[in-house]
C-alpha cells in the first residue's frame, strides 16, 4: 500500500512556522526537543517531517542521520513497501509531522515497525485532535495550517504503536491555546505552567517517545506427573516346541 502524502500541506506548513507570530511556538517546541532526546538514543537516526527542526536532533553519537523531507507518492510504485529502506535498519526514527499530512497515518506507522530495529526507539510530534486546538479546527479556514493537516488524539497515536509492540517512555502536551493572534501567542508562556497541572493532556501539539519491545521466546520443558516405564514383553510360548 503506497503512503500517499499531501505535498501541499507539507509545504504550506513551513510557511506557517516561519511566520514571526509562531516564535514562541517553535522555543516551546525546541525545548520539548531538548527532552525527547534523552528517550531517543541510538546510532542511525531516521529523521521524517519538517527539515525546520531536523538539526536539534542531530547529535556527535549519531552514526548516520537520514532526514526526509517529504513523503511522496507515485503512481510508478507498486511495492508495498514505500520507503526506500531496508528491514531493522535504523534504530532511532522520528516522526514531526509527517502523521499529520500523510493521509493513511497507520500505514506509516507500520512503515516505520518495518524499518525499525528491534530495539528501536520512535519519536513523534504532531497537533493533538483532543485540545482547544481541535474543538476549533472545524470553525476554521480549512485551506490554512494548521487546520488543513489532519489531528490525532494522544489515544489514537498511541494504540497504533501499542498495536506494534511498542511500549510509551515519555508524553507530553504543549501550547494550550491555539496560534491565531499575537494576543494569543503572548499568552503562551504565562498558560503554560496552569496546563501541566490542569490540563496536561489538552495541549494543541504532543511529544510521544516509544521503545520498540520485542518478546523472547523461551523453550519450554514439558514435565510428566507420571514417569513412564519401559520393559521387555515376556516372549510367548504359542510356539513352543514340547
Amino acid at each position: 500500500m503506497k503512503l500517499n502524502t499531501n505535498n501541499y500541506k507539507y509545504k504550506e506548513l513551513i510557511k506557517w512556522y516561519k511566520k514571526p507570530i509562531n516564535s514562541l511556538l517553535k522555543k516551546t517546541i525546541n525545548d520539548q526537543i531538548s527532552i525527547l532526546k534523552k528517550h531517543i538514543q541510538g546510532n542511525n537516526v531516521l529523521f521524517i517531517g519538517l527539515s525546520y527542526f531536523s538539526k536539534k536532533f542531530t547529535s556527535s553519537k549519531n552514526m548516520s542521520f537520514i532526514a526526509i523531507d517529504e513523503i511522496t507518492s507515485s503512481d510508478y510504485i507498486t511495492e508495498s513497501k514505500r520507503l526506500p529502506f531496508e528491514d531493522n535498519s535504523h534504530d532511532v526514527i522520528i516522526i514531526l509531522h509527517a502523521l499529520d499530512y500523510t493521509d493513511n497515518p497507520y500505514e506509516l506507522v507500520r512503515e516505520i515497525d518495518r524499518i525499525a530495529t528491534d530495539d528501536a526507539k520512535v519519536a513523534a510530534i504532531g497537533f493533538n485532535k483532543f485540545s482547544l486546538w481541535g474543538i476549533l479546527k472545524p470553525f476554521m479556514n480549512k485551506l490554512t495550517p494548521p487546520w488543513i493537516l489532519n489531528f490525532h488524539s494522544l489515544y489514537s497515536v498511541k494504540e497504533w504503536f501499542k498495536l506494534l509492540g511498542y511500549e510509551q517512555d515519555y508524553k507530553d502536551t504543549v501550547s494550550f491555546f491555539p496560534i491565531i493572534s499575537k494576543t494569543f501567542s503572548k499568552h503562551l508562556n504565562r498558560t503554560s505552567i496552569i496546563q501541566k497541572i490542569l490540563a496536561r493532556d489538552l495541549g494543541g501539539l504532543y511529544f510521544f517517545a516509544f521503545s520498540k519491545k520485542i518478546i523472547p521466546l523461551t523453550p519450554v520443558k514439558l514435565k510428566f506427573k507420571n514417569k513412564l516405564f519401559l520393559s521387555s514383553f515376556p516372549k510367548s510360548t504359542t510356539n513352543m516346541v514340547k
